[in-house]
């Protein structure tokens, strides 16, 4: 009967931990109620599957009035590869939550409870995980594939419906083959790196491999041409395939898709034996990975905030300066750098913003491209856009990260030291912000664009597009009252999945309003006297409104609390 007990227990703790590590993966920045998790988790992969749906609609089509029986494993390779790239992207932001951390190792600890079942229930929640996004992504694909092909060979009812399995099968195994081997990623590097390099690593590569999606898919979704004519290349060669061909992941599942229905050609069965290989392979590493290094991560890793740094080089060459010319008050120079180490210092600020930056470049990259090599030293279009896209994603992304405390014990700091004049505190955030943010990133795109075009005209459109940035910095920031990186923080209230649409308008008409108007800036520079006498006439006046009217009427807030209607509702139930 003991026995019994105990092997209840043990379930019971193995459901409830897999539970709670499923849940870990979507309670983020954006999401906190669990009514609000499931309606946003339905939502991004409903807008997600619309794509593989209308790709597979695009490239199934011609098969209905084709008098041949189609074989279609091209198509499914296509459709394999745009798969596995929405999932990778899925993967990428949920890296962080993807092993263990110090915060369970803290909480699990203390209980009775086996290393093997802790283990077990994450990567049991992993594969739900997986499992959700990738039959969710591909629902709608399945359904235009078991009618589309279904019809076109002639199927009955029941053999399109093991179509239609057969198809959110091997997604789903497609789909599991990248999210662990990107996972074995992050362990790797854990393992082979010291902590602090690490996580610079981490974030680099974070960062290059959200660029690498968006711009690949960019391929699949819009310039549909060259994508296509890539994978006709495969069937050209399918007699004599090349190695760089057999190693390519998407088609070894394409391989097992077409084994499955019941295609027996060796080259199919040899992409079939190394999409399964590849899989076990990818799974097992990444378990032995995540027990290697669990003990090692815990190490290397310590609390935001415990850590004491000396300050660079730069800050003791630039803080003199800066304290005599517009850091003249204590209180704004002491909050000045404290938002300045939030933002180069903490891994979780700074991993948020790059997230931003990532699609920024990603979308810049695909602008750029498009133009083609010999519209590169052209000063118009998509040239003109490059520094509102990044400063766009790069000021959203702070806007983000401001969101989000630094360390909670700075926020009673903050109280008890409160100044009267509540302005030098947001007045010290858009400095902080310029000088961390902005003046960097608009260096590198001057020397971008000094040895694409000349240094003149590249320092005029970067002083031009500077001035735009700062303004939307004012915008994103307008009656801010949240202490910035202090206050406490509730997920879920930045309601990004309400106000998407106005963040779109927002974007569109950022970049595509100023490169309209800059040519005649650039045709005669001296008329930048006039736009920068407008910027600074709004600025001025927008300084005035803060400082003696909104800030002197309005407290500074630390505590994020729910909306009334929230707590109205938690209480009703």
């Amino acid at each position: 009967m003991d026995g019994f007990k105990k092997l209840q227990l043990k379930e019971r703790s193995f459901v409830v931990l897999t539970r709670h590590f499923f849940q870990h993966l979507f309670l983020n920045e954006t999401v906190f109620f669990e009514e609000q998790m499931t309606g946003k988790v339905v939502s991004i992969i409903a807008l997600l599957a619309i794509f593989p749906a209308s790709v597979a609609d695009y490239l199934l089509f011609p098969y209905l009035i084709l008098p041949e029986k189609p074989e279609a494993w091209l198509e499914i390779c296509e459709m394999t590869t745009l798969s596995m790239l929405l999932l990778g992207l899925v993967t990428i932001f949920v890296w962080d939550v993807i092993f263990l951390d110090r915060q369970d190792f803290l909480n699990l600890m203390p209980l009775p409870l086996k290393p093997l079942t802790v283990f077990s229930a994450k990567f049991a929640s992993l594969v739900m995980f997986v499992g959700l996004f990738a039959i969710g992504i591909n629902s709608l694909s399945s359904i235009v594939f078991a009618i589309f092909l279904g019809q076109a060979r002639y199927y009955g009812l029941f053999s399109a419906f093991l179509l239609f399995l057969t198809h959110l099968l091997v997604m789903f195994l497609a789909g599991a083959f990248i999210f662990f081997a990107l996972g074995f990623i992050v362990g790797f590097f854990n393992i082979l790196l010291r902590g602090k390099i690490f996580q610079r690593i981490s974030d680099l590569l974070r960062f290059g491999l959200i660029v690498a999606h968006i711009f690949v898919l960019y391929f699949f979704l819009i310039d549909t041409h060259f994508i296509q004519k890539q994978f006709e290349s495969f069937k050209a060669l399918q007699g004599s395939p090349t190695s760089l061909m057999m190693n390519f992941p998407p088609l070894w599942f394409t391989g097992l898709y077409e084994v499955l229905q019941g295609n027996r050609q060796p080259f199919f069965r040899q992409l079939a034996f190394r999409a399964i290989v590849a899989l076990v392979i990818a799974v097992a590493a990444f378990f032995l990975i995540t027990l290697i290094s669990y003990n090692r991560y815990l190490k290397k890793i310590s609390p935001e905030g415990a850590k004491h740094y000396r300050p660079s080089i730069l800050r003791r060459l630039a803080e003199p300066v800066l304290n005599l010319t517009i850091l003249r008050q204590p209180t704004e120079r002491a909050v000045f750098w404290f938002y300045g180490s939030a933002l180069s210092r903490s891994r979780l600020h700074r991993t948020r913003v790059l997230s931003y930056l990532g699609i920024g470049f990603g979308v810049s990259l695909i602008m750029f491209v498009s133009t083609g090599k010999f519209f590169w030293k052209a000063q118009s279009g998509n040239m003109l856009s490059l520094p509102l896209v990044l400063s766009f994603f790069l000021a959203l992304g702070i806007r983000d990260a401001t969101n989000i405390p630094l360390n909670l014990e700075a926020n009673w700091i903050f109280k008890i030291a409160e100044s009267p004049r509540c302005w030098s505190y947001f007045s010290a955030l858009r400095k902080s912000i310029f000088f961390f943010a902005l003046i960097p990133l608009y260096l590198l795109l001057f020397v971008f664009y000094g040895f694409i075009w000349n240094w003149t005209t590249a320092g005029i459109h970067c002083l031009y597009d500077l001035a735009l940035a700062v303004l939307l910095v004012e915008a994103l920031f307008f009656q801010h009252r949240k202490f910035p990186f202090a206050c406490s923080y509730l997920p879920g209230k930045s309601k990004l999945y309400i106000f998407w649409l106005v963040y779109v308008l927002l974007f569109l008409g950022y970049i595509f309003i100023p490169r309209w108007i800059e040519p005649y800036f650039l045709a005669r520079p001296s008329r930048l006297v006039g736009f920068y006498g407008v910027i600074i006439f709004i600025m001025a006046g927008l300084w005035l409104y803060h400082r003696y009217f909104f800030y002197e009427k309005n407290q500074i807030l630390y505590e994020d609390n729910p909306e009334p209607a929230l707590l109205e509702l938690f209480h009703a139930t």
